[in-house]
Protein backbone atom coordinates (compact mmCIF):
# COMPACT_ATOMS: atom_id res chain seq x y z
CA UNK A 1 0.00 0.00 0.00
CA UNK A 2 1.43 3.30 -0.97
CA UNK A 3 0.65 6.68 0.40
CA UNK A 4 1.04 9.80 -1.59
CA UNK A 5 2.30 12.83 0.25
CA UNK A 6 1.94 16.22 -1.24
CA UNK A 7 4.52 18.76 -0.11
CA UNK A 8 3.83 22.27 -1.21
CA UNK A 9 6.73 24.13 -2.64
CA UNK A 10 8.25 26.80 -0.49
CA UNK A 11 8.68 30.17 -1.91
CA UNK A 12 11.93 30.23 -3.88
CA UNK A 13 13.01 26.70 -2.89
CA UNK A 14 12.55 23.08 -3.90
CA UNK A 15 13.35 19.84 -2.07
CA UNK A 16 15.60 18.65 -4.76
CA UNK A 17 17.51 21.87 -5.28
CA UNK A 18 20.11 23.77 -3.30
CA UNK A 19 19.21 25.50 0.03
CA UNK A 20 18.12 29.09 -0.38
CA UNK A 21 19.53 31.91 1.81
CA UNK A 22 17.69 32.38 5.17
CA UNK A 23 15.57 35.46 5.61
CA UNK A 24 16.95 38.02 8.08
CA UNK A 25 15.14 38.25 11.47
CA UNK A 26 13.17 41.36 12.15
CA UNK A 27 13.21 43.32 15.46
CA UNK A 28 10.18 41.49 16.94
CA UNK A 29 11.77 38.06 16.39
CA UNK A 30 15.08 39.19 17.92
CA UNK A 31 13.29 40.54 21.00
CA UNK A 32 11.35 37.27 21.44
CA UNK A 33 14.50 35.17 21.05
CA UNK A 34 16.42 37.17 23.66
CA UNK A 35 13.47 37.15 26.05
CA UNK A 36 13.27 33.34 25.87
CA UNK A 37 16.92 32.27 25.47
CA UNK A 38 18.82 35.35 26.62
CA UNK A 39 22.12 36.46 25.19
CA UNK A 40 25.75 36.63 26.25
CA UNK A 41 25.58 40.26 27.38
CA UNK A 42 22.58 39.59 29.62
CA UNK A 43 24.20 36.45 31.06
CA UNK A 44 27.40 38.28 31.99
CA UNK A 45 25.42 41.16 33.51
CA UNK A 46 23.42 38.69 35.64
CA UNK A 47 26.62 37.17 37.04
CA UNK A 48 27.98 40.57 37.99
CA UNK A 49 24.64 41.53 39.52
CA UNK A 50 24.58 38.35 41.67
CA UNK A 51 28.12 39.04 42.86
CA UNK A 52 27.12 42.59 43.83
CA UNK A 53 29.90 44.29 41.87
CA UNK A 54 27.94 45.58 38.91
CA UNK A 55 26.92 49.20 38.79
CA UNK A 56 25.87 49.02 35.14
CA UNK A 57 22.28 49.10 34.11
CA UNK A 58 20.69 45.92 32.83
CA UNK A 59 21.13 45.66 29.07
CA UNK A 60 17.96 46.51 27.23
CA UNK A 61 16.45 44.00 24.87
CA UNK A 62 15.64 45.26 21.47
CA UNK A 63 11.88 45.51 21.37
CA UNK A 64 9.56 46.64 18.75
CA UNK A 65 8.26 50.16 18.63
CA UNK A 66 10.62 51.50 21.29
CA UNK A 67 9.38 49.29 24.16
CA UNK A 68 12.97 48.63 25.30
CA UNK A 69 13.27 52.17 26.61
CA UNK A 70 10.11 51.70 28.73
CA UNK A 71 11.14 48.36 30.29
CA UNK A 72 14.87 48.83 30.75
CA UNK A 73 14.59 50.79 34.01
CA UNK A 74 12.08 48.46 35.71
CA UNK A 75 12.93 45.87 38.37
CA UNK A 76 11.99 42.25 37.73
CA UNK A 77 9.43 42.33 40.58
CA UNK A 78 7.62 45.18 38.83
CA UNK A 79 7.16 43.21 35.63
CA UNK A 80 4.47 41.12 37.36
CA UNK A 81 1.18 42.12 38.96
CA UNK A 82 -0.42 40.39 42.00
CA UNK A 83 -4.07 40.80 42.85
CA UNK A 84 -4.83 42.56 46.14
CA UNK A 85 -2.96 45.13 48.16
CA UNK A 86 -0.21 44.70 50.75
CA UNK A 87 0.32 41.10 49.89
CA UNK A 88 2.72 39.09 52.10
CA UNK A 89 6.12 38.58 50.41
CA UNK A 90 6.71 35.10 49.14
CA UNK A 91 9.70 34.53 51.38
CA UNK A 92 7.64 35.41 54.48
CA UNK A 93 4.88 33.01 53.54
CA UNK A 94 7.01 29.89 53.81
CA UNK A 95 5.34 27.45 56.20
CA UNK A 96 7.66 26.27 59.01
CA UNK A 97 8.40 22.60 59.38
CA UNK A 98 7.84 21.42 62.97
CA UNK A 99 10.17 18.65 64.06
CA UNK A 100 8.81 16.41 66.83
CA UNK A 101 10.79 15.89 70.01
CA UNK A 102 13.23 13.00 69.94
CA UNK A 103 11.35 11.05 72.63
CA UNK A 104 7.99 11.00 70.74
CA UNK A 105 7.21 7.47 69.55
CA UNK A 106 3.92 6.31 68.06
CA UNK A 107 4.42 2.84 69.59
CA UNK A 108 4.21 4.22 73.14
CA UNK A 109 0.43 3.93 73.14
CA UNK A 110 0.66 0.14 72.79
CA UNK A 111 3.02 -0.31 75.75
CA UNK A 112 1.87 -0.77 79.38
CA UNK A 113 4.27 -0.10 82.27
CA UNK A 114 3.71 -1.16 85.89
CA UNK A 115 4.96 1.51 88.30
CA UNK A 116 4.52 -0.67 91.39
CA UNK A 117 6.71 -3.48 90.09
CA UNK A 118 9.99 -1.71 90.83
CA UNK A 119 11.30 0.51 93.62
CA UNK A 120 12.88 2.73 91.00
CA UNK A 121 9.52 3.42 89.34
CA UNK A 122 7.41 3.91 92.46
CA UNK A 123 8.53 7.52 92.78
CA UNK A 124 6.62 8.21 89.55
CA UNK A 125 3.29 7.26 91.12
CA UNK A 126 0.83 10.03 92.01
CA UNK A 127 -1.20 7.98 94.50
CA UNK A 128 -1.05 4.69 96.38
CA UNK A 129 -3.27 2.93 93.83
CA UNK A 130 -1.50 4.33 90.78
CA UNK A 131 0.12 1.38 88.96
CA UNK A 132 -0.30 0.64 85.24
CA UNK A 133 0.23 3.48 82.76
CA UNK A 134 0.70 3.64 79.01
CA UNK A 135 4.10 4.11 77.49
CA UNK A 136 3.27 7.70 76.54
CA UNK A 137 2.20 8.54 80.10
CA UNK A 138 5.31 6.81 81.43
CA UNK A 139 7.45 8.94 79.11
CA UNK A 140 5.66 12.09 80.27
CA UNK A 141 6.29 11.32 83.95
CA UNK A 142 9.93 10.53 83.31
CA UNK A 143 10.32 13.82 81.49
CA UNK A 144 8.67 15.72 84.34
CA UNK A 145 10.95 14.03 86.86
CA UNK A 146 13.97 14.86 84.71
CA UNK A 147 12.98 18.52 84.33
CA UNK A 148 12.63 18.95 88.08
CA UNK A 149 16.34 18.32 88.44
CA UNK A 150 17.99 19.12 85.11
CA UNK A 151 17.33 21.49 82.25
CA UNK A 152 15.82 20.16 79.04
CA UNK A 153 18.60 19.35 76.53
CA UNK A 154 18.52 21.31 73.28
CA UNK A 155 18.37 18.18 71.13
CA UNK A 156 15.10 17.10 72.81
CA UNK A 157 13.26 20.41 72.43
CA UNK A 158 10.87 20.79 69.44
CA UNK A 159 11.63 23.82 67.35
CA UNK A 160 10.40 25.41 64.12
CA UNK A 161 12.82 25.22 61.18
CA UNK A 162 12.06 27.37 58.13
CA UNK A 163 13.04 26.14 54.69
CA UNK A 164 14.46 29.51 53.74
CA UNK A 165 17.92 30.38 55.15
CA UNK A 166 18.08 32.74 58.12
CA UNK A 167 18.82 36.40 57.50
CA UNK A 168 21.49 36.31 60.24
CA UNK A 169 19.66 38.73 62.55
CA UNK A 170 18.73 37.79 66.11
CA UNK A 171 15.16 36.54 66.30
CA UNK A 172 12.93 36.02 69.29
CA UNK A 173 12.41 32.40 70.23
CA UNK A 174 8.97 30.88 70.25
CA UNK A 175 7.39 31.04 73.69
CA UNK A 176 6.79 27.30 73.90
CA UNK A 177 10.30 26.53 72.66
CA UNK A 178 11.81 28.82 75.32
CA UNK A 179 9.77 27.17 78.04
CA UNK A 180 10.84 23.67 77.02
CA UNK A 181 14.51 24.37 76.46
CA UNK A 182 15.32 26.62 79.42
CA UNK A 183 16.41 25.67 82.90
CA UNK A 184 13.31 25.45 85.16
CA UNK A 185 15.20 27.19 87.98
CA UNK A 186 16.24 30.04 85.69
CA UNK A 187 12.61 30.42 84.64
CA UNK A 188 11.59 30.72 88.28
CA UNK A 189 14.28 33.31 88.95
CA UNK A 190 13.03 35.41 86.05
CA UNK A 191 9.46 35.54 87.38
CA UNK A 192 8.13 37.65 90.22
CA UNK A 193 6.98 35.82 93.32
CA UNK A 194 3.30 35.46 94.02
CA UNK A 195 3.57 35.01 97.79
CA UNK A 196 6.87 36.57 98.77
CA UNK A 197 6.47 40.05 97.27
CA UNK A 198 5.12 42.65 99.65
CA UNK A 199 2.78 45.19 98.11
CA UNK A 200 2.22 47.59 100.98
CA UNK A 201 2.58 47.82 104.75
CA UNK A 202 -0.50 46.81 106.72
CA UNK A 203 -1.19 47.24 110.40
CA UNK A 204 -1.29 43.86 112.08
CA UNK A 205 -4.23 43.46 114.51
CA UNK A 206 -3.54 42.12 117.99
CA UNK A 207 -4.94 39.06 119.80
CA UNK A 208 -6.29 37.10 116.80
CA UNK A 209 -4.07 35.84 113.98
CA UNK A 210 -5.53 35.08 110.56
CA UNK A 211 -3.38 32.17 109.43
CA UNK A 212 -4.00 29.11 107.26
CA UNK A 213 -1.94 26.00 106.67
CA UNK A 214 -0.64 25.10 103.21
CA UNK A 215 0.83 21.87 101.90
CA UNK A 216 4.18 21.06 103.48
CA UNK A 217 6.94 22.86 101.60
CA UNK A 218 9.08 19.73 101.25
CA UNK A 219 6.34 17.17 100.70
CA UNK A 220 7.57 16.55 97.15
CA UNK A 221 11.13 15.83 98.34
CA UNK A 222 11.33 15.30 102.12
CA UNK A 223 14.48 15.75 104.13
CA UNK A 224 16.09 12.59 105.43
CA UNK A 225 17.17 14.23 108.71
CA UNK A 226 16.38 17.22 110.89
CA UNK A 227 15.98 20.57 109.12
CA UNK A 228 18.49 23.08 110.49
CA UNK A 229 18.15 26.01 108.08
CA UNK A 230 15.28 27.69 106.22
CA UNK A 231 15.36 30.77 104.03
CA UNK A 232 13.09 32.39 101.45
CA UNK A 233 14.47 33.79 98.22
CA UNK A 234 14.67 37.62 98.41
CA UNK A 235 12.46 38.17 95.35
CA UNK A 236 11.04 34.87 94.08
CA UNK A 237 8.74 32.15 95.35
CA UNK A 238 11.55 29.78 96.29
CA UNK A 239 12.26 28.26 99.71
CA UNK A 240 15.64 26.87 100.78
CA UNK A 241 16.04 24.07 103.29
CA UNK A 242 19.16 22.40 104.63
CA UNK A 243 19.95 19.95 107.37
CA UNK A 244 21.87 16.99 108.69
CA UNK A 245 21.24 14.92 105.55
CA UNK A 246 23.95 17.12 103.94
CA UNK A 247 21.63 18.36 101.21
CA UNK A 248 20.40 21.85 100.35
CA UNK A 249 17.10 21.84 98.48
CA UNK A 250 15.22 24.61 96.69
CA UNK A 251 11.44 24.33 96.41
CA UNK A 252 9.14 26.27 94.12
CA UNK A 253 6.46 27.47 96.53
CA UNK A 254 3.09 27.56 94.77
CA UNK A 255 1.00 26.63 97.83
CA UNK A 256 -0.36 23.46 96.18
CA UNK A 257 2.35 20.99 95.20
CA UNK A 258 5.57 22.92 96.03
CA UNK A 259 7.74 20.94 93.59
CA UNK A 260 11.48 20.54 94.07
CA UNK A 261 13.33 22.97 91.81
CA UNK A 262 16.88 21.73 92.37
CA UNK A 263 19.22 20.45 95.08
CA UNK A 264 22.90 19.94 95.87
CA UNK A 265 24.46 17.33 98.13
CA UNK A 266 27.58 18.08 100.19
CA UNK A 267 29.05 14.70 100.92
CA UNK A 268 31.32 15.69 103.80
CA UNK A 269 29.41 18.49 105.53
CA UNK A 270 26.14 18.31 107.48
CA UNK A 271 24.37 21.65 106.95
CA UNK A 272 23.96 23.83 110.02
CA UNK A 273 23.43 27.24 108.36
CA UNK A 274 22.29 28.16 104.85
CA UNK A 275 21.14 31.46 103.37
CA UNK A 276 20.39 33.16 100.07
CA UNK A 277 22.70 36.00 99.17
CA UNK A 278 20.68 39.23 98.72
CA UNK A 279 21.45 39.14 94.99
CA UNK A 280 19.34 35.96 94.77
CA UNK A 281 21.90 34.11 92.63
CA UNK A 282 24.00 32.39 95.29
CA UNK A 283 23.48 30.19 98.32
CA UNK A 284 25.91 30.11 101.26
CA UNK A 285 25.96 26.86 103.24
CA UNK A 286 28.14 25.55 106.05
CA UNK A 287 28.34 23.10 108.94
CA UNK A 288 30.63 22.12 111.77
CA UNK A 289 33.65 22.15 109.50
CA UNK A 290 36.58 24.48 108.78
CA UNK A 291 35.08 25.42 105.41
CA UNK A 292 31.82 26.52 103.83
CA UNK A 293 30.34 26.49 100.33
CA UNK A 294 29.07 29.10 97.88
CA UNK A 295 26.62 27.62 95.38
CA UNK A 296 25.77 29.58 92.23
CA UNK A 297 22.22 28.43 91.57
CA UNK A 298 22.17 29.82 88.01
CA UNK A 299 25.24 27.98 86.75
CA UNK A 300 25.37 25.14 89.29
CA UNK A 301 28.99 25.88 90.21
CA UNK A 302 30.02 25.25 93.85
CA UNK A 303 33.04 26.98 95.42
CA UNK A 304 34.62 25.74 98.62
CA UNK A 305 36.05 28.42 100.94
CA UNK A 306 38.48 26.51 103.14
CA UNK A 307 40.82 29.03 104.75
CA UNK A 308 41.01 32.48 106.28
CA UNK A 309 44.71 33.15 105.93
CA UNK A 310 46.21 34.45 109.15
CA UNK A 311 43.00 33.97 111.17
CA UNK A 312 42.54 30.19 111.30
CA UNK A 313 42.90 30.07 115.09
CA UNK A 314 39.97 32.46 115.48
CA UNK A 315 37.69 30.38 113.24
CA UNK A 316 37.71 26.65 113.93
CA UNK A 317 34.19 26.08 112.63
CA UNK A 318 32.04 27.86 110.04
CA UNK A 319 28.68 26.55 111.18
CA UNK A 320 27.23 29.87 112.39
CA UNK A 321 27.10 32.76 109.95
CA UNK A 322 24.78 35.50 108.72
CA UNK A 323 24.91 37.60 105.54
CA UNK A 324 24.40 41.34 105.75
CA UNK A 325 21.25 42.65 103.98
CA UNK A 326 23.44 44.86 101.76
CA UNK A 327 25.19 41.75 100.44
CA UNK A 328 28.73 42.99 101.13
CA UNK A 329 29.59 41.13 104.33
CA UNK A 330 29.41 37.70 105.87
CA UNK A 331 29.65 37.47 109.65
CA UNK A 332 31.09 34.30 111.20
CA UNK A 333 30.93 33.42 114.89
CA UNK A 334 34.48 32.51 115.87
CA UNK A 335 36.19 31.38 119.05
CA UNK A 336 37.39 33.46 122.00
CA UNK A 337 34.78 36.20 121.52
CA UNK A 338 35.66 36.90 117.88
CA UNK A 339 33.15 37.81 115.16
CA UNK A 340 34.95 37.68 111.81
CA UNK A 341 33.83 39.73 108.80
CA UNK A 342 34.34 38.26 105.32
CA UNK A 343 33.83 39.72 101.87
CA UNK A 344 30.68 38.01 100.59
CA UNK A 345 31.94 38.18 97.00
CA UNK A 346 35.37 36.61 97.47
CA UNK A 347 35.21 34.95 100.90
CA UNK A 348 38.32 36.81 102.07
CA UNK A 349 38.74 38.10 105.62
CA UNK A 350 38.11 41.85 106.00
CA UNK A 351 38.04 42.60 109.71
CA UNK A 352 37.12 41.17 113.08
CA UNK A 353 35.38 42.36 116.24
CA UNK A 354 36.38 40.87 119.60
CA UNK A 355 34.07 41.19 122.60
CA UNK A 356 34.72 40.57 126.26
CA UNK A 357 33.09 38.30 128.81
CA UNK A 358 33.08 35.03 126.94
CA UNK A 359 32.08 33.89 123.49
CA UNK A 360 29.59 35.36 121.05
CA UNK A 361 26.07 34.13 121.83
CA UNK A 362 24.53 35.62 118.69
CA UNK A 363 24.66 38.67 116.41
CA UNK A 364 22.40 40.59 114.01
CA UNK A 365 23.00 42.95 111.07
CA UNK A 366 21.40 46.33 110.51
CA UNK A 367 19.36 46.74 107.32
CA UNK A 368 22.16 48.66 105.59
CA UNK A 369 25.05 46.54 106.85
CA UNK A 370 26.68 49.62 108.37
CA UNK A 371 26.58 48.14 111.88
CA UNK A 372 26.37 44.73 113.48
CA UNK A 373 24.96 44.01 116.96
CA UNK A 374 26.79 41.41 119.08
CA UNK A 375 25.71 39.89 122.39
CA UNK A 376 27.49 37.44 124.68
CA UNK A 377 25.92 34.84 126.94
CA UNK A 378 26.13 37.20 129.96
CA UNK A 379 23.77 39.67 128.29
CA UNK A 380 26.39 42.29 127.42
CA UNK A 381 25.65 44.06 124.17
CA UNK A 382 27.97 45.77 121.62
CA UNK A 383 27.35 47.79 118.44
CA UNK A 384 30.17 47.51 115.86
CA UNK A 385 30.71 49.81 112.85
CA UNK A 386 31.83 47.96 109.70
CA UNK A 387 33.21 51.11 108.07
CA UNK A 388 35.01 52.59 111.09
CA UNK A 389 35.92 49.15 112.49
CA UNK A 390 35.24 50.12 116.08
CA UNK A 391 32.53 49.72 118.72
CA UNK A 392 29.95 52.50 118.79
CA UNK A 393 28.03 51.64 121.96
CA UNK A 394 27.71 49.08 124.74
CA UNK A 395 24.98 48.16 127.22
CA UNK A 396 23.75 45.11 129.14
CA UNK A 397 20.57 43.07 129.56
CA UNK A 398 20.86 41.27 132.89
CA UNK A 399 17.15 40.68 133.49
CA UNK A 400 16.69 37.66 131.23
CA UNK A 401 19.65 35.55 132.39
CA UNK A 402 21.92 33.63 130.04
CA UNK A 403 21.40 34.91 126.47
CA UNK A 404 21.01 32.36 123.66
CA UNK A 405 19.70 34.25 120.60
CA UNK A 406 19.30 37.70 119.06
CA UNK A 407 17.20 39.30 116.33
CA UNK A 408 17.08 42.94 115.24
CA UNK A 409 15.33 45.38 112.91
CA UNK A 410 15.93 49.08 112.41
CA UNK A 411 13.52 49.68 115.32
CA UNK A 412 13.78 46.77 117.78
CA UNK A 413 16.11 44.27 119.45
CA UNK A 414 14.78 40.87 120.58
CA UNK A 415 16.96 38.87 123.00
CA UNK A 416 16.16 35.25 123.87
CA UNK A 417 17.48 33.56 126.99
CA UNK A 418 18.16 30.19 128.56
CA UNK A 419 15.15 30.61 130.88
CA UNK A 420 12.69 31.02 127.98
CA UNK A 421 12.21 34.77 128.46
CA UNK A 422 12.43 37.10 125.45
CA UNK A 423 13.00 40.83 126.02
CA UNK A 424 12.30 43.42 123.32
CA UNK A 425 14.06 46.80 123.31
CA UNK A 426 13.41 49.99 121.34
CA UNK A 427 16.58 50.95 119.45
CA UNK A 428 15.55 54.57 118.97
CA UNK A 429 16.19 55.40 122.62
CA UNK A 430 19.84 54.32 122.42
CA UNK A 431 20.80 56.51 119.46
CA UNK A 432 21.31 59.75 121.43
CA UNK A 433 24.50 58.86 123.27
CA UNK A 434 26.98 56.03 123.62
CA UNK A 435 26.59 53.41 126.35
CA UNK A 436 22.94 54.38 126.87
CA UNK A 437 20.46 51.72 127.98
CA UNK A 438 17.58 51.31 125.48
CA UNK A 439 14.01 51.20 126.70
CA UNK A 440 12.44 47.78 127.18
CA UNK A 441 9.03 47.69 125.46
CA UNK A 442 7.96 44.05 125.92
CA UNK A 443 8.83 40.83 127.74
CA UNK A 444 7.47 37.42 126.71
CA UNK A 445 7.61 34.52 129.18
CA UNK A 446 5.23 32.01 127.58
CA UNK A 447 8.01 29.46 127.00
CA UNK A 448 10.02 27.86 129.81
CA UNK A 449 12.82 26.15 127.84
CA UNK A 450 15.90 27.75 126.20
CA UNK A 451 15.05 30.02 123.25
CA UNK A 452 16.70 28.72 120.08
CA UNK A 453 15.08 31.06 117.52
CA UNK A 454 13.84 34.65 117.50
CA UNK A 455 12.77 36.11 114.14
CA UNK A 456 10.99 39.32 113.19
CA UNK A 457 8.37 39.25 110.44
CA UNK A 458 9.56 41.72 107.83
CA UNK A 459 11.39 45.02 108.31
CA UNK A 460 8.46 46.65 110.12
CA UNK A 461 8.87 44.21 113.03
CA UNK A 462 5.19 44.00 113.96
CA UNK A 463 5.40 40.27 114.61
CA UNK A 464 8.02 38.22 116.44
CA UNK A 465 8.51 34.44 116.29
CA UNK A 466 9.77 32.78 119.47
CA UNK A 467 10.77 29.11 119.36
CA UNK A 468 12.54 26.48 121.46
CA UNK A 469 13.79 23.20 120.09
CA UNK A 470 13.93 21.60 123.55
CA UNK A 471 10.25 20.59 123.67
CA UNK A 472 7.53 19.73 121.20
CA UNK A 473 5.38 22.54 119.75
CA UNK A 474 7.30 25.23 121.68
CA UNK A 475 6.61 28.16 119.38
CA UNK A 476 4.71 31.42 119.79
CA UNK A 477 3.99 34.41 117.57
CA UNK A 478 3.98 37.74 119.42
CA UNK A 479 2.45 41.12 118.60
CA UNK A 480 5.07 43.76 119.42
CA UNK A 481 2.88 46.86 119.70
CA UNK A 482 0.53 45.27 122.23
CA UNK A 483 3.25 43.15 123.90
CA UNK A 484 1.01 40.06 123.74
CA UNK A 485 1.12 36.70 121.98
CA UNK A 486 -1.56 35.49 119.60
CA UNK A 487 -3.79 33.14 121.55
CA UNK A 488 -5.58 31.40 118.68
CA UNK A 489 -2.39 29.98 117.08
CA UNK A 490 -0.67 27.61 117.41
CA UNK A 491 -3.18 25.20 118.90
CA UNK A 492 -2.66 21.78 120.45
CA UNK A 493 -3.41 20.25 117.04
CA UNK A 494 -0.85 22.28 115.06
CA UNK A 495 1.77 19.70 113.95
CA UNK A 496 4.91 21.71 114.63
CA UNK A 497 7.03 19.11 116.40
CA UNK A 498 10.40 20.14 117.81
CA UNK A 499 11.01 23.37 115.89
CA UNK A 500 14.62 23.65 114.71
CA UNK A 501 14.31 26.38 112.05
CA UNK A 502 11.90 29.21 111.15
CA UNK A 503 11.64 31.74 108.33
CA UNK A 504 9.34 34.54 107.17
CA UNK A 505 9.05 35.45 103.51
CA UNK A 506 10.25 38.97 102.59
CA UNK A 507 6.67 40.21 102.36
CA UNK A 508 5.64 38.31 105.53
CA UNK A 509 2.95 36.51 103.58
CA UNK A 510 4.41 33.07 104.28
CA UNK A 511 5.81 31.49 107.41
CA UNK A 512 7.78 28.22 107.44
CA UNK A 513 8.97 26.00 110.28
CA UNK A 514 11.32 23.01 110.17
CA UNK A 515 11.53 20.26 112.78
CA UNK A 516 13.73 17.38 113.84
CA UNK A 517 11.63 14.91 111.84
CA UNK A 518 12.64 16.60 108.57
CA UNK A 519 9.25 18.23 107.93
CA UNK A 520 8.88 21.81 106.69
CA UNK A 521 5.46 23.17 107.65
CA UNK A 522 4.16 26.04 105.56
CA UNK A 523 1.58 28.65 106.62
CA UNK A 524 0.01 31.67 104.97
CA UNK A 525 -0.44 34.88 106.98
CA UNK A 526 -3.64 36.28 105.52
CA UNK A 527 -3.21 39.67 107.18
CA UNK A 528 -0.30 40.36 104.84
CA UNK A 529 -1.73 38.66 101.75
Amino acid sequence: MSVAVHVPEASGASLGGSSPELRAKDAAELALEKAVFGDLDGFNWGLREAAGDSDDEEPAYATAEGQDEDLAGLQDSNLFMVDGEDETPMEAAVEPIVVDAAWDDSDDDRVVVSLASSDRLRKLRRSETDDSVTGREYSTRLRQQFQRIYSTPKWAAPRAQAEEPSSGEDEEEDEDDTRLSSDPLKTLLQNSARFTTKTKTRLLPASVLDISRLKDANAAAPSQAGVQALAFHPTNSILLSGGYDRTVRLYHIDGKTNPLATSVHFRSSPIQSAEFHPDGRRVFAGGRRRYFYIWDIETGAVDKIARMYGHERQQRSMERFKLSPCGRFMGLVGTGGWLNMLDARTGQWISGAKIEGGGVADFAWSSTGATVSIVNSAGEFWEWSTSERRFLSRWADYSSGTVTSLAATDRYYAIGSQSGIVNVYDRATSADADDSQPTQVAAFDQLVTPISRVDFAGPDGQMLCIASRSTKDALRLAHIQSATVFKNWPTSGTPLGRVTATAFSPGSQLFATGNEAGKVRLFKLNHYA
